[in-house]
C-alpha cells in the first residue's frame, strides 16, 4: 500500500509565550483511493441486485398480477439474474396464488457471497484505504 506523507510545522509567537504545532498527516495515495472507490461501486451493484431480488421474492410471495406494468418489469429484469438457480429446488404454491421461490433467496444470498468475495480478492491485491494524522503541539511560556 502507497501513502503519501505530509508534514508542516505551525509556529504562532505572542509576547509571552510560543505555540509550535507539528502536523503529520499520512493519507492514502491515488491508487488506493481508487481501489476505495471500485470496492463501494462493487457494493452498490451488490446491494441493487439484493434489493431487486428481495423485491422479486416479496411480489411472488404476495401472489402479484404479472400482467402489471411494475410487477412485469421486476419479474423480467431478475429472471436473468435467477436463471442459474431456476431448477435448483421447485417453488412451493399455496391454493390461493402465494408462491416461495425458494431459488430467488439462494441467488441473493450468492450475489452477496460473490460481492464480499470480489471486493475482499481487490483489497488482497491492491490494499485498503489507511489514514493518520498526527498533531504534537509545545507551548513554551517566555
Amino acid at each position: 500500500m502507497s501513502i503519501e506523507r505530509k508534514e508542516h510545522v505551525e509556529v504562532v509567537r505572542d509576547a509571552d509565550y510560543e505555540r509550535r504545532q507539528q502536523v503529520s498527516e499520512l493519507a492514502p495515495s491515488t491508487q488506493t483511493v481508487i481501489v476505495s472507490r471500485v470496492i463501494q461501486v462493487i457494493w452498490l451493484l451488490t446491494a441493487i441486485v439484493i434489493a431487486l431480488l428481495g423485491l422479486r421474492f416479496v411480489l411472488q410471495l404476495l401472489a402479484a398480477n404479472e400482467g402489471n406494468a411494475f410487477a412485469n418489469f421486476i419479474f423480467q429484469i431478475t429472471s436473468v439474474l435467477v436463471a442459474p438457480f431456476a431448477t435448483l429446488f421447485a417453488p412451493a404454491t399455496a391454493t390461493n396464488g402465494v408462491v416461495v421461490e425458494w431459488s430467488t433467496l439462494v441467488a441473493g444470498v450468492a450475489y452477496l457471497l460473490l460481492g464480499w468475495l470480489l471486493t475482499a480478492v481487490v483489497r488482497i491485491l491492491f490494499g485498503g484505504t489507511r489514514s493518520m494524522r498526527r498533531v504534537r503541539t509545545i507551548e513554551r511560556s517566555r
